[in-house]
């Protein structure tokens, strides 16, 4: 476009825009060093400048995570989806792990909240089908769906 400039951004540039980035939510450093490239794809340092900011504690995959599973589980969603999701935004399998353990007894009693707030009483063989579809796509595992309907 006219008047624009192809000018390299300085680190106090990026840092400042981390810094926004990072005053609405929280981000795993894999997707705050990808949404800095987005921004200024051929600027030179933004890998120095994502790991000062994760040494700084300002960025972190652990909080991240915390947060992005709490709000995962505010929306019923099941493990599997949470992973997928988790997996997507570059956070390392280990920490997904640790994180979806914390959360393991709960998923069950998930899948039955959900279940309850969307049907009530009495629910026929083609219901029951449609609904185990609706709690695998929610990304329960297939005995957390099952367990749900029983009840």
């Amino acid at each position: 476009m006219a008047g624009e400039t192809t000018q390299e951004p300085s680190v106090n540039e990026m840092r400042a825009f981390a810094y926004r980035l990072l005053g609405r939510r929280e981000y795993s450093v894999h997707e705050l060093d990808q949404r800095i490239r987005q921004k200024w794809p051929d600027a030179a340092g933004v890998g120095g400048l994502v790991s000062d900011l994760a040494e700084e504690n300002l960025v972190s995959d652990e909080r991240f995570t915390e947060s992005f599973v709490r709000s995962r589980l505010a929306r019923h969603q099941g493990p599997l989806k949470i992973q997928a999701a988790l997996r997507a935004k570059g956070v390392s399998d280990n920490l997904i792990a640790a994180e979806l353990d914390n959360h393991g007894g709960q998923w069950t009693g998930l899948a039955r909240e959900w279940l309850a707030r969307q049907q009530a009483g009495e629910i026929d063989f083609k219901t029951k089908q449609k609904i185990y579809r609706r709690l695998r796509n929610r990304g329960f595992t297939h005995d957390q769906s099952m367990d749900a309907l029983k009840t």
